[in-house]
């Protein structure tokens, strides 16, 4: 039997849709700043060492999405094995698209838990199909199983909620989500689910957001149910970058911890 194994993959795209730039730098940003904290998390009781930095997947600005998606969708499913954990640091949202359906066809069906600010369930946004504000409908009409919490914003008409979008709150849905889900989980998360006041650097910044204090806590209760996860929507060019890439830095940490804790 081969042994689980963590690993790191940036993913430098960014749609032409997004009102304010920036995320696609966010990877390297994060592998810098997080050199000015601390290997070991003591929420979690572990070290996000070693695991296997697999560097950046750089998308030419030139690609449409779907050419975007084809492509990484591909890379995946021949480089990913199913017993890798990996955590994936966008990059707008739309990197989950091709994400969620390379890793379903390396680990089989799998639960995707959004916590967003925003539903991402446009049909169309900006004339496409295909970007992050219309990410989490692509992958439903797929069927995927997608519960998506902490949201605060949504587009009256044009984006839907169902049992499984929960506005604002996350720990108590989430407590219930997991007791009922037998499946594994996929984790996305958008860095804009966070109170501005904590994390001002994304592009489209919400109000009524989490702490971070609740935000770990999410994390931690994931643990041991994950086969991947990723962060997106960290722009360094907006608002105050180092505490916000900090912050970023620190969230990858726990989430490479967790990840290790899912693959033991």
């Amino acid at each position: 039997m081969r042994a689980i194994r963590t690993k790191l993959l940036g993913i430098e795209y960014e749609g032409k849709e997004n009102f304010l730039g920036g995320t696609r730098i966010a990877p390297s940003y994060i592998r810098w700043a997080i050199e000015s904290i601390e290997d070991y998390s003591p929420h979690l009781d572990g070290s996000y060492r070693p695991f296997k930095d697999l560097g950046n997947f750089h998308a030419r600005w030139e690609w449409p999405p779907e050419k975007f998606s084809r492509i990484l969708e591909n890379c995946l499913k021949k480089h990913v094995k199913k017993e890798d954990r990996i955590l994936f640091i966008g990059g707008d949202h739309f990197i989950t698209y091709p994400i969620a359906r390379a890793l379903r066809a390396i680990h089989g069906d799998f639960v995707i838990l959004q916590l967003d600010a925003h539903l991402d369930r446009r049909d169309v946004f900006e004339g496409s199909r295909y970007n992050h504000a219309t990410v989490m409908r692509r992958l439903e009409e797929e069927g995927f199983i997608v519960y998506t919490l902490g949201y605060r914003a949504f587009a009256r008409g044009l984006e839907y909620t169902t049992e499984r979008t929960f506005m604002f709150r996350i720990l108590e849905p989430l407590e219930d989500i997991i007791d009922r889900i037998e499946a594994p989980i996929y984790l996305t998360l958008d860095v804009d689910v966070l109170d501005p006041s904590v994390f001002p650097s994304v592009t489209n910044p919400e109000g009524g957001g989490v702490d971070f204090i609740e935000l770990l806590e999410v994390i931690k209760m994931l643990r041991g149910r994950l086969i991947g996860a990723d962060l997106v929507e960290f722009s360094p060019i907006i608002g105050d970058h180092y505490r916000s890439g900090v912050i970023a830095s620190t969230l990858t940490r726990e989430l490479l911890v967790a990840l290790k804790y899912s693959a033991s």
